[in-house]
């Protein structure tokens, strides 16, 4: 047995998981399109793809004689993400495959740090944490890949907003729901696991499930409508993602991939682009602020179409001075305080007096209260944001104390 499967937690009841094993199910090998060699799919579209690093998962295939795999749900430049059958458990698990190359795996030992913990705490942000139920490694034609097994989940609300949300947002209601339960995992992690996520954003918040039996449609279609797929070599199948539509589930936190352990602080580049935190971009060292930071750029996203920042230039080049002026235009400029805190990275952009050198202009009537146009009382969000979104990390709340926010409290 893999030194990498160490850790597993229940996820039924122990009288289905003593019950005889299931027998894999034999998936259709016709009636299906097959995709042209010569466009494109799926991870292909990656700029940097390389096939061979990625593990050739067939659908059907049965990993670690326990898990067999029944739909794609999606991938990324290090992974493929796959819905797949418990046959031991008799339940679903989420299987993500990582390419061969991968030689950090945060992920994989922040998840047993919290283990223990997960299994005590009283909490209630343990419900909103995606568990990880197992994790091995397999071999494929090109090295070893690290298989994680995750708690199932729907789908991302990243991807549910652009699927299913034609005005490009979520009601107040919803967001509200949402933005409260992802405060309950983060409160959680930093509180009492003492980590720091740094990549919260709504593609790493999942539409959890309150019964796995909805995922039972997305196996079943692959034997009434088998999925389309590019056949790219004999041992290797590209197969195209599936979705359904999403019901009503808790709200989880996943992806620890880029977490740290500690308060810190600690050093170096993190958050996606448009959600870095000011103190990331400034190169100052960071701790638990820069998720309260996302928080708020995420409820932004999540309640309409357009990122609050694009720290984009005129020419829609990614600039830091782009990206600062956007900050300077929408929360005001930077207390000189802030700005003594890394004098050498401080006079990229502005003199010793705190005054603007101009390398990006400053947009104009750039406010929130302009930029928010979708609610009729948008005060207390606003009010809400004005406490997430400031320059000095230390000036923003604890995601406890913004669970008693007015915000969550007004109709």
């Amino acid at each position: 047995m893999s030194a990498w499967r160490n850790l597993a937690f229940p996820f039924r009841s122990a009288s289905l998981e003593s019950a005889a094993p299931e027998k894999p199910r034999s998936f259709p090998t016709t009636g299906f399109k097959l995709i042209d060699p010569s466009v494109k799919v799926e991870e292909e579209e990656l700029p940097d793809y390389v096939a061979e690093r990625f593990y050739p998962v067939r659908l059907g295939e049965v990993i670690q004689d326990q898990y067999q795999t029944v739909a794609k749900l999606g991938f990324g430049s290090s992974s493929t993400i796959w819905l797949a059958r418990d046959l031991k458990n008799h339940h679903y698990v989420s299987l993500k495959f990582y390419v061969h190359t991968s030689r950090f795996h945060r992920e994989h030992g922040l998840h047993r740090e919290m283990a223990t913990m997960l299994r005590k705490t009283a909490n209630p942000g343990r419900n909103n944490i995606r568990e990880l139920l197992d994790s091995f490694e397999i071999d494929g034609p090109c090295g070893k890949h690290v298989v994680l097994a995750f708690q199932p989940a729907q789908m991302s609300l990243r991807d549910m907003k652009l699927i299913f949300q034609k005005d490009g947002g979520f009601n107040e209601t919803f967001v509200k729901g949402a933005v409260q339960e992802l405060l309950k995992a983060l409160d959680l992690l930093h509180d009492e696991a003492h980590i720091v996520h740094t990549d919260v954003h709504p593609g790493n918040l999942l539409l959890g499930l309150n019964d796995d039996s909805a995922l039972r449609p997305l196996e079943e279609q692959q034997f009434s409508s088998p999925v389309s797929r590019k056949k790219v070599a004999d041992n290797r199948v590209i197969y195209l993602s599936q979705l359904i539509r999403p019901k009503p589930g808790p709200m989880l936190l996943s992806d620890l991939g880029e977490a740290r352990s500690g308060p810190g602080p600690h050093a170096g580049d993190i958050m996606p682009i448009q959600y870095r935190a000011p103190e990331v971009i400034m190169c100052l060292k960071w701790s638990y602020a820069v998720d309260i930071w996302s928080v708020g750029l995420t409820a932004w996203d999540l309640l309409g179409p357009k990122h609050l920042f694009t720290a984009e230039d005129e020419d829609g080049d990614m600039y830091d001075a782009a990206h600062l002026a956007e900050f300077i235009a929408t929360i005001g400029p930077p207390p000189l305080d802030f700005l003594k805190r890394n004098p050498e990275r401080a006079a990229d952009f502005w003199d010793e007096q705190g005054n603007w050198l101009g390398l990006a202009p400053i947009p104009m009537n750039r406010t929130l209260e302009r930029l928010e146009d979708r609610l009729e009382d948008n005060s207390r969000f606003l009010s809400f944001l004005r406490r997430v979104l400031t320059w000095v990390p230390e000036k923003r709340p604890t995601a406890r104390e913004l669970l008693q926010d007015p915000w969550f409290r007004s109709d």
